[in-house]
């Protein structure tokens, strides 16, 4: 159904939510390149591309989960990847149809995946985006979506924040003292018990248009490199390397964030 390969019956436009906060992203959407704008979605690309290389995964047919606005999966375009994105958050997608090269996106719930099976050669999922599913069992139905879509030989390339990351309030943060047009105060607040990270989130934009401020509220999960792992050998993934992310040494204690790269046996 489409060029995103919907599998039939596949639920392509999925609103269930598996964390305690809706909308999040929704008001930031169209801010959100501006919020982005010192990311090297380039550098990033480059790096997906050298795992990629590493662990053999060829093929140039690519679901960019959780796409946010779609830079990611532009950067891909340009470099002659054929890309699709999918996402929760519909504001977000919408904002990728005014990319240039235009970025096919759809709405859907990364743990209720509706992609046609065996239709994907790399899945890419960055910028913890998978942290932000709460519930492990979500988790697990989101690394059997990705499973079935790609093709034997397939990779699956993804990153998480640490649980280190989010205990040190890695999201406490602002730029108040700038003259940016968009500002922003953000503050975590870590529960050791649930191991869940909330992020409260002022912003205010002083740029074109008026004025305007708004908050959201954002919630990450820890997921233990252990964890994932187990995870990702359950739903069928026969390798599975960890990284400290834009490294190519394992994991340490000290690691903020870890690149996983799962392959799809032949």
């Amino acid at each position: 159904m489409g060029k995103l390969h919907a599998q039939e019956g596949g639920n392509r436009t999925s609103r269930v939510l598996t964390r305690p906060g809706a909308g999040e992203f929704d008001r930031i959407a169209p801010y959100y390149d501006q919020l982005m704008a010192h990311v090297p979605y380039g550098q990033w690309v480059d790096y997906v591309q050298r795992l990629a290389a590493r662990h053999g995964i060829g093929g140039n047919i690519v679901l960019d989960l959780a796409c946010g606005t779609g830079s990611v999966g532009a950067e891909m375009l340009r470099r002659g990847y054929k890309v699709y994105g999918v996402d929760l958050s519909e504001p977000m997608v919408r904002q990728c149809a005014r990319r240039r090269p235009y970025l096919p996106a759809v709405v859907m719930d990364a743990t209720r995946l509706g992609i046609k099976a065996g239709s994907m050669d790399i899945v890419v999922c960055l910028y913890d985006s998978l942290n932000y599913i709460l519930d492990p069992a979500g988790l697990q139905r989101c690394f059997e979506g990705v499973w079935r879509a790609l093709r034997p030989g397939g990779g699956f390339i993804f990153d998480l924040n640490t649980r280190r990351a989010l205990q040190i309030g890695l999201f406490t943060q602002d730029n108040l003292a700038t003259n940016e047009p968009l500002r922003y105060c953000w503050k975590s607040h870590w529960d050791e018990r649930e191991g869940l990270c909330r992020v409260d989130m002022w912003f205010g934009w002083y740029g074109e248009g008026r004025p305007l401020e708004f908050t959201e509220t954002h919630y990450q999960r820890a997921y233990d490199e252990q964890q994932v792992r187990s995870m990702l050998a359950a739903a069928g993934f026969w390798q599975v390397t960890a990284y400290s992310a834009y490294t190519f040494t394992p994991p340490t204690r000290w690691s903020d964030r870890i690149y996983y790269v799962a392959c799809k046996g032949k």
